[in-house]
């Protein structure tokens, strides 16, 4: 803790702060008090041109009237970050969260809604600041093609081997079922392809790593949407999609929630025709599956025994949804 005491006092002094008291929240997070109010100071592993684009599009979004972001501090010297030998560190304002997220009535439909506006403001706003760049169609379409391959190998391995692990020989059992939704989301978006090539798609800030653990509610109920360090200009279809997959299964793809969520999306941020067949495209793909596969295969065996159980569990609570959200998929493209 002295080390980084000496860090922080060191790195404070460039935003003309005194450190009053540190507290560690999580890895490369931490909670500071100062002469100058409390702050978060953040270690991250980015580019300087990536941290450039995030903090100069949450200063924007912040001049717009978007308060649910929380802009980096700048530096006495106009820089948004510090680079040290010891890496890139960023400063924000501290939030106090209240209560969790999921306490507050339709989260999901205030969150989209949010989420929404944050697209609108930064398409209205035109290309200003480039960070990364956005994910390509034909990106998405091998990264799909390659989750079949690896998932189609977890079950050949099953086959060839009598000894095979529970969840091994789960996929062998539903290899055909799972395929069949699979290959089918990778034909339509190859023929959604087609059919948007061409065609100019609007770019937003996404925020890409939409989730509970990133939204904080406030003292008095206004919630923040945090950590934009990945944000990028892509399609606004993109926060969408991670959103549903993430939630949708939580309420076994209720139609009926999916566009109630959607609808307070575009109150503030209406889809084209385009963007709804692009979103029904990336919804169609199995990903929680393809996820649980590759994280299995990225395990190291002899770490697997301790982790089986669990993809056993997630594996069959979205294979028992596959039916659901296909038709979920379906059913957003229509308005």
């Amino acid at each position: 803790m002295e080390l980084v005491e000496w860090q922080v006092k060191h790195l404070l002094h460039d935003y003309d702060l005194y450190l009053y008291g540190i507290d560690e929240m999580e890895k490369n997070r931490w909670r500071i008090e100062t002469n100058n109010g409390v702050f978060l100071l953040e270690k991250t592993g980015e580019h300087p041109t990536q941290l450039y684009f995030v903090a100069s599009w949450l200063h924007y979004l912040y001049t717009q009237g978007v308060k649910s972001v929380v802009p980096f501090c700048v530096t006495k010297y106009g820089e948004p970050y510090i680079a040290t030998k010891y890496g890139m560190y960023t400063l924000q304002p501290w939030i106090d969260e209240t209560e969790a997220i999921w306490h507050v009535p339709e989260w999901e439909a205030k969150v989209l809604s949010e989420v929404g506006r944050i697209h609108q403001v930064s398409i209205q706003a035109q290309v200003r600041w480039r960070g990364y760049a956005p994910v390509s169609l034909e990106q998405i379409r091998q990264r799909w093609k390659n989750s079949i391959a690896q998932i189609t190998l977890i079950a050949e391995v099953a086959e060839q081997n009598h000894g095979a692990e529970v969840f091994e020989k789960m996929v062998k059992r539903s290899i055909e079922q799972v395929l069949h939704f699979a290959e089918y989301a990778v034909q339509e978006l190859s023929e959604a392809a087609v059919r948007l090539e061409g065609r100019h798609l609007m770019r937003a800030l996404c925020h890409g790593r939409i989730h509970r653990r990133n939204i904080i509610v406030g003292a008095t109920g206004a919630f923040y949407i945090t950590r934009f360090e990945r944000a990028n200009l892509d399609t606004p279809v993109r926060d969408l999609a991670i959103f549903f997959r993430r939630y949708a299964p939580r309420c076994e793809w209720s139609i009926r929630r999916g566009r109630k969520w959607l609808a307070a999306y575009e109150e503030e941020n209406p889809l084209t025709e385009e963007e709804r067949l692009l979103l029904s495209c990336y919804l169609l793909f199995p990903e929680r599956l393809a996820h649980v596969a590759r994280t299995y295969l990225n395990t190291a065996e002899g770490d697997r025994e301790h982790n089986v159980q669990q993809w056993t569990q997630t594996w069959q609570k979205h294979l028992r949804l596959l039916s659901e959200m296909h038709q979920f998929a379906l059913a957003i493209k229509q308005k």
